[in-house]
């Protein structure tokens, strides 16, 4: 299993646990539910698909060096909604994300990510039942070599396949921040979609 897929993996657990009901689970009231559940539909609604930028513009400007989150525990925030068969699951993720760029060649920036901090919380309501709360958190996933096209200040991380999920991540930068958006299909239950938001790490 590839590490980055390993950033996955708590959704993956979640919605397969919820749906085969495998997982610890605490039963709480609807009114005691985190209030971020309350947003995720319009969250859902505002992340715009990533695409991949046309053509190959020289780097605006030089993006060596790291970049962590903007804020603490909530450099990128994952969100999705899924029916299992009468239930109905809510998901949010959250967590760290550092890149540190080492090189930039032609319009190939030569990087490492890491993910930290990442943990992931559902919300299940079905008929004739309780609400249902699952979380799920996954150690550091340690620093992955990545390589990232750049298009004038657009960024472009690629599609990553394998068989349980597609992810596809892509961005933009000015001099001190980065921010993007992230969607990975889960089959067969739908769709998640996500932001991050990065600053550059004072030298």
């Amino acid at each position: 299993m590839s590490k980055f897929f390993k950033f996955w993996l708590p959704l993956i657990i979640i919605v397969g646990s919820v749906a085969g009901t495998a997982a610890i689970l605490y039963n709480k009231p609807a009114d005691q539910q985190p209030p971020f559940f309350r947003f995720i539909d319009d969250k859902l609604k505002s992340i715009i698909t990533p695409k991949a930028p046309i053509g190959n513009i020289t780097p605006a400007r030089d993006l060596r060096g790291t970049w962590k989150s903007s804020l603490a525990g909530k450099g990128l925030q994952i969100y999705g909604k899924f029916e299992t068969g009468q239930a109905i699951t809510t998901i949010y993720e959250e967590g760290d994300l550092e890149i540190i760029i080492d090189s930039v060649e032609d319009n190939a920036a030569l990087a490492q990510v890491r993910f930290t901090n990442l943990c992931a919380n559902s919300v299940t309501t079905a008929p004739n039942i309780k609400t249902i709360t699952v979380k799920k958190c996954v150690p550091d996933t340690g620093y992955m070599p990545a390589t990232i096209r750049v298009s004038g200040s657009a960024l472009d991380f690629g599609t990553i396949n394998t068989d349980e999920i597609n992810i596809t991540m892509q961005g933009s930068f000015t001099t001190d921040l980065i921010h993007g958006s992230m969607t990975a299909e889960l089959p067969p239950y739908g769709t998640l979609k996500g932001v991050f938001n990065l600053m550059r790490k004072e030298q």
